[in-house]
């Protein structure tokens, strides 16, 4: 649940101990402060949904409302006057000047804490999502920047639905608000009320919680995920591990079925200095989790001092094509990008070659039409050999699902532009 931040700015002790005291019975934290200086870093610092400003400061109250307005346009807070003068001008001239309610030093304690209460439900209600009922990224936001300003430690999760833009795009907007909703649905089914679950964008999401609670909260949504992934695509879509978006003529990446992707973080007060630093953490972790096949998590452990491994850059390929020119070609075009590579314009020994070079990116033709051999060797590549290697497959036979239901990563049909099959190669070798 949100928990919103409220200002006090009062010189008069008696009526902010009052104030004070009829808030926090809403659960909400207070601050009380009495100089207008401290009050203006502190609402720039830690940015409060509600401001209550007293007549008792140093200045014109219409004036002070005036100058809140102009210093949070990007944020802006409710702001709540309250003041002893009952002359209309004076209420006129503050609500004018950007305050959203004038309230008499007279009024009830139970009329005060419900026009307060009232303030915030509408507050709270415009930042929710109708689809999710998560709050909008602007309380995320706000949120995170309260937490790198607290001793208290706090997990940050960070939620990213894999291959869902390719889903919206063949299976329609309403079948996408399904999942959005079923996300939801799972998110609020692991939390309590003191964790809060936002959008970041429309399919990525930040959760907040407590420290020892964010790894099971992430090992439950991977889980329940992917048991209930079935739901959402046709048979054939979830038999095959991928859907298409294009005909047999056209090249396409293989995209797997969407999958939870989930990265947490810890933060408190002194590790961060803003909510961007936080963000790009989590950004970065979250691309560890690359496992296709199934959900995954990650969750930010304690940095060990030590060597890190040397680990040798993705720059080899090996070219099965019986086409010498074309495999001249390609070849030469490998050479000039400084590419390690190995021509094989033989079936048989083909896997031989293979397993000695170990390469990174394998391009594969399809053989003869009816013998297939170039389909044999790509699931023998994905089954047997090395599941890390990325396959290419050019194809002057057109057909897109069997080519990549046998294990390749991206379909190439003949004819293609060299260049073309290039920027595939070093995109593969890049990741």
């Amino acid at each position: 649940m949100y928990s919103t931040t409220i200002f006090i700015i009062s010189k008069r002790k008696e009526l902010s101990i009052k104030y004070k005291k009829i808030i926090e019975a809403l659960e909400q934290e207070v601050c009380v402060i009495s100089s207008l200086s401290e009050a203006l870093l502190k609402i720039q610092k830690i940015e409060p949904e509600l401001l209550i400003v007293s007549d008792t400061i140093d200045e014109e109250l219409s004036v002070f409302c005036s100058k809140i307005r102009a210093l949070t346009f990007n944020t802006r807070p409710i702001i709540v006057a309250v003041s002893k003068s009952s002359e209309l001008d004076d209420r006129l001239n503050t609500l004018e000047a950007g305050a959203d309610d004038f309230m008499s030093e007279s009024i009830s304690p139970k009329e005060f804490q419900a026009r307060i209460k009232a303030h915030l439900r509408r507050f709270l209600e415009n930042s929710f999502n109708p689809t999710t009922f998560f709050v909008q990224k602007g309380l995320i936001l706000r949120s995170i920047k309260k937490i790198i300003n607290s001793p208290k430690k706090s997990a940050i999760m960070y939620l990213k639905i894999a291959n869902i833009n390719t889903y919206r795009e063949i299976y329609g907007e309403i079948a996408y608000q399904k999942v959005l909703q079923t996300i939801s649905a799972l998110v609020h089914s692991a939390l309590n009320n003191k964790d809060l679950s936002g959008h970041f964008y429309d399919d990525e999401f930040v959760i907040i919680t407590e420290v020892q609670k964010a790894e099971k909260i992430a090992s439950f949504l991977t889980f329940a995920f992917d048991n209930i992934l079935e739901r959402f695509y046709n048979k054939n879509d979830f038999k095959n591990n991928f859907t298409l978006l294009s005909s047999d003529l056209k090249e396409e990446q293989k995209e797997s079925l969407m999958r939870l992707q989930i990265a947490s973080i810890e933060a408190y007060e002194g590790k961060f200095t803003n909510s961007e630093e936080v963000l790009n953490a989590l950004f970065e972790l979250v691309k560890l989790c690359k496992n296709d096949k199934k959900s995954d998590f990650i969750i930010e452990r304690p940095k060990l001092n030590g060597e890190k491994p040397n680990t040798a850059p993705k720059n080899r390929i090996i070219i099965m094509e019986q086409d010498e020119a074309l495999s001249l070609l390609l070849e030469t075009l490998c050479n000039l990008n400084s590419i390690e590579v190995l021509t094989c314009n033989n079936y048989d020994n083909f896997m031989e070659q293979f397993e000695s070079f170990n390469p990174d990116v394998a391009l594969i033709d399809w053989g003869f039409k009816d013998e297939k051999k170039g389909l044999e060797i790509a699931r023998q590549i994905k089954q047997n050999v090395n599941n890390q290697t990325k396959i290419i497959f050019s194809s002057s036979v057109h057909n897109k699902k069997e080519i990549l239901c046998a294990g390749a990563d991206f379909y190439l049909p003949k004819p293609y532009e060299a260049n073309l099959a290039l920027k595939w190669i070093k995109k593969f070798l890049d990741n």
